[in-house]
């Protein structure tokens, strides 16, 4: 029991919530006292985890009905290898569902020398001024009243094709904009403009459920920064 507490509490990151301890068989009733869980926002919580004990029937079908999840295991190290590896799936589908809205804090400035195509899909040249670009972030001009240049749908260095850049990289991107494919490098803006990851309100707290662990204290800082620059509070 101590060695699945410390386990829970402290080699997890971050700790996981242990609201009840027990020894012996797994009741009804402990199923329905965890399935509060559920209600409260936090399923991936409605679960018990059992070493090496005997569980009711009874206390399985209503775990069941109820959406708790019972894990059981002879060997501690294996219920420790079930709860991670349930919790890592919930983390990646749960990112996967929030990449729709989160976006990713960037500034990149368009090299003049590396325009290929002017008009939609505009492909040049940037460089990653700050933060961290990836493929599906919208990019605006703020200067420009926030002017929406379109979406990045490609990333690509030195011929291969990427799902993000960071600071410092210089890559070739491609940006679709399907609002208003008319939108021209050269004639709506050019390079001496530098082009921001648009963020608002919901897609930082997309990054900060679940992407938070993604960023480092600096692109945090970025975040702070583009806040101030779409008026967000």
């Amino acid at each position: 029991l101590e060695a699945l507490l410390q386990f829970l509490r402290e080699d997890t990151d971050p700790p996981i919530p242990v609201s009840a301890i027990g020894i012996g068989t797994i009741h009804k009733r402990d199923v329905t006292k965890i399935s509060i869980m559920n209600e409260k926002g936090h399923p991936e919580y409605a679960t018990i985890l059992a070493f090496d004990v005997p569980i009711e029937k009874e206390a399985r079908e209503h775990a069941a009905e109820m959406g708790v999840r019972i894990m059981t295991a002879e060997i501690i190290y294996h219920l420790f290898d079930q709860f991670t590896r349930f919790m890592d799936e919930l983390t990646a589908k749960r990112r996967e569902e929030a990449s729709q809205t989160a976006v990713f804090p960037s500034v990149i400035r368009i090299l003049p020398q590396h325009v290929f195509n002017q008009k939609d899909p505009i492909i040049v040249g940037v460089e990653v001024v700050e933060g961290i670009l990836k493929v599906g972030t919208p990019l605006c001009v703020p200067k420009l009243g926030g002017l929406h240049v379109g979406k990045v749908t490609s990333i690509e260095m030195n011929g291969k094709e990427q799902n993000t850049a960071r600071k410092g990289q210089s890559v070739a991107i491609k940006i679709v904009n399907e609002g208003n494919p008319n939108i021209t490098y050269g004639r709506q803006f050019d390079s001496s403009h530098d082009l921001f990851s648009t963020l608002t309100r919901a897609s930082i707290d997309a990054l900060k459920m679940n992407f938070k662990d993604a960023l480092e204290n600096e692109d945090w800082r970025l975040v702070v920064k583009l806040k101030k620059v779409f008026n967000i509070l």
